[in-house]
């Protein structure tokens, strides 16, 4: 594991080693045990090291035997082994034991299709001399990160966008088109960042830089089918089993302790089950749980621990835990935000930076269940389209007549909402299960000038529409399933889990994302994922005999926070005082109106606590980010806070 960066062009000597030095820096914490470079000619390569696999040879960056093809490598490739001996067969000469080398051999080999080859989660830099080439290359799902800018003839890249900020050529601000957007998701999806001018590369996609030309193609992509022939039950839970068994064999090869995080829930517990079965070693389990909120709140919806220690128990495991003080969240608000780069504002990543914390202490590797629920639909709203289904199937009169006339009456909203959705296509009700401001909601909250420049954005965001630009499938599970995978997946989840995992020096492994049972999941009938009101079903089946009654039975929470309870009380005054600031009001992004309203009560609704998160991390972002770039500081915010 370890983080990249690296430039190529016209501007590289103007850059320099000092430069890429600088470009490492910041990003120490993604690899802490090493670092390397290669600067020659045009072309500056950087990595730093979380030393895995092969801890005394693995130094990068790695060369082919003639040493005129370099590269730099985040990640994992678990096939590694084998396409070394098919590669020595071939008659390549390895001087490392790491993963890492069959890349340049392989790019010999295979050229640019070398990529299609690898198994595992990676972000690639490689540079070919001869040819003067950068490729650039993203895992299929998209677990690991790379962004690049290009100006004046020359690439800039990195594993994370601080790193792109230190390179003295890159020239960013906000980019304002896409505030409408981030409202909306919580994140910005596609190609483009919330800076101006810095762009991410695409999940399952490559890149080559060469003579001042960029070319970026699709490798690899979700084959959901508009047809599926079904198959009896049992063919699908027993190819799931073996794949995941597979996967998890895979995520186990390590040369030092592996660990899992556990919410007792049902996605960690089928890897806890898995890897106990196969680890050669006791395993290590880590769980979290927040101190209960002032303000009234069902225990159980913020508190799993008791789950988590009872799985532990269950599989033998050794087990830690620890309960999240709400005062230490503000302590640690400008370090979580600062790791993430863009404003994401999903409050998960509060209780993931604790448990990584935690597990930093204990391991370098962990496990968790990230996935399950977005190529199994774990996710309540994936029933929609059933329930719409069976409503518009009701004839014309029964619906016109009776049931709207009499919804649209109530002094109240309940069923209106459903009637409204019910009338569009997949294409237009569906947008993502991390929605937090809603269409209306977006006009109020940003001020006029900014709504009416960014309205048109919002409603046709090209990288969003984009992906249902795809056969009209029959099946609008399947559909769904589609977009967020491609979407909130790795905009929201795996950013997430990177940022936050890697501020830790820990290296984040995910079974459910191996590639071959995301394409298998994507050839199982929806109605065999979401069944009844059973989410997963499908993949409870294929693990009923190994689980224990208490977490197969036990109701879907996920990883629990009490945002809105704690903005209502412990963290009220701090957010205000932010959100209402004479820095933030004048700004100019956002109707300060609206955002008091927010806090009195006017505008409340079932999102008002993630909307006022989600304004909040966008100040301290922008603070930390925009402030300093125009202030001349090229984010020295790393000087001032505590980086883990």
């Amino acid at each position: 594991m370890c983080g990249i960066c690296g430039f190529s062009g016209d501007e590289a000597g103007f850059i320099g080693e000092y430069n890429l030095k600088e470009m490492l820096n910041v990003i120490r914490h993604r690899g802490p045990d090493d670092e390397g470079t290669y600067c020659k000619n045009d072309t500056g390569l950087g990595m730093r090291r979380l030393s895995i696999i092969d801890l005394k040879s693995g130094h990068q960056p790695i060369h082919n035997e003639q040493k005129n093809i370099w590269t730099v490598f985040n990640g994992e490739i678990y096939n590694y082994e084998s396409l070394k001996r098919s590669l020595i067969i071939k008659g390549h000469k390895f001087y490392t034991e790491s993963d890492t080398e069959v890349i340049v051999h392989l790019y010999e080999e295979y050229k640019e299709d070398f990529v299609s080859h690898l198994h595992g989660m990676f972000a690639i830099a490689l540079y070919d001399e001869k040819n003067k080439k950068i490729v650039l290359a993203r895992d299929r799902i998209g677990i690991k990160p790379l962004y690049y800018t290009v100006n004046n003839n020359t690439i800039v890249f990195a594993s994370e966008i601080k790193s792109l900020l230190k390179c003295s050529i890159v020239d960013t601000g906000v980019n304002y088109s896409k505030l409408g957007t981030y409202l909306a998701f919580r994140y910005v999806p596609g190609e483009q960042t919330m800076f101006s001018n810095i762009y991410k590369l695409m999940p399952g996609h490559l890149l080559v830089y060469s003579d001042n030309n960029l070319n970026i193609r699709k490798y690899w992509d979700i084959d959901f089918k508009s047809e599926i022939e079904e198959k009896p039950e049992f063919y699908y839970t027993e190819k799931i089993s073996s794949i995941f068994n597979a996967s998890i064999e895979d995520r186990l090869i390590s040369d030092v302790p592996v660990g899992i995080f556990l919410s007792g829930g049902l996605d960690s517990s089928i890897v806890l089950s898995e890897a106990a079965k196969l680890y050669d070693g006791e395993l290590k389990t880590f769980s979290i749980a927040f101190k209960e909120p002032k303000t009234s709140t069902i225990k159980d919806e913020y508190n799993e621990l008791k789950f988590a220690r009872e799985t532990a128990k269950f599989y033998g495991s050794e087990h830690y835990e620890c309960i999240i003080d709400p005062e230490d969240v503000i302590r640690d608000i400008d370090n979580i935000v600062w790791h993430m780069d863009e404003p994401l504002s999903d409050p998960t990543a509060i209780p993931l930076y604790y448990v990584s914390m935690l597990a930093k202490n204990h391991v370098k590797v962990v496990l968790s269940g990230e996935g399950a629920d977005e190529i199994f639909a774990g996710y309540t709203v994936y029933k929609e389209p059933n329930a719409v289904n069976k409503y518009n199937a009701l004839p014309d009169a029964i619906r016109n007549k009776l049931i709207e006339p009499m919804i649209s009456a109530l002094p109240f909203k309940f069923g209106k909402d459903f009637i409204r959705r019910a009338k569009l296509p997949i294409t237009k009700r569906y947008k993502g299960v991390g929605m937090t401001f809603r269409e209306g909601e977006i006009s109020l909250a940003l001020s006029g000038d900014l709504y009416a420049n960014t309205i048109m954005e919002i409603e046709n965001d090209p990288y969003t529409s984009s992906i249902f630009h795809i056969p009209e499938w029959k099946d609008e599970v399947n559909q769904m399933l589609y977009f967020d995978q491609k979407v909130w997946l790795p905009e929201d989840v795996l950013l997430k889990s990177d940022r936050i995992s890697m501020a830790h020096s820990i290296e984040l492994r995910i079974p459910f994302l191996d590639h071959r049972l995301v394409e298998f999941a994507s050839s199982i009938p929806s109605k065999l994922k979401y069944k009844g009101n059973a989410e997963k079903y499908i993949l409870k089946q294929s693990f009923r005999d190994v689980l224990p009654d208490f977490v197969l039975n036990r109701k879907k929470n996920g990883f629990p926070i009490p945002i809105t309870s704690l903005l209502c009380m412990e963290y009220r005054d701090f957010a205000m005082d932010i959100l209402l600031s004479q820095k933030a009001i004048n700004r100019g992004y956002f109707n300060k109106a609206y955002i008091e309203g927010l806090f009195n009560g006017k505008n409340k609704g079932n999102h008002t606590g993630r909307q006022i998160w989600l304004l909040l991390i966008f100040e301290l972002w922008h603070r930390m980010f925009i402030d300093e770039i125009n202030a001349g500081g090229n984010n020295s915010i790393e000087n001032q806070i505590f980086i883990a």
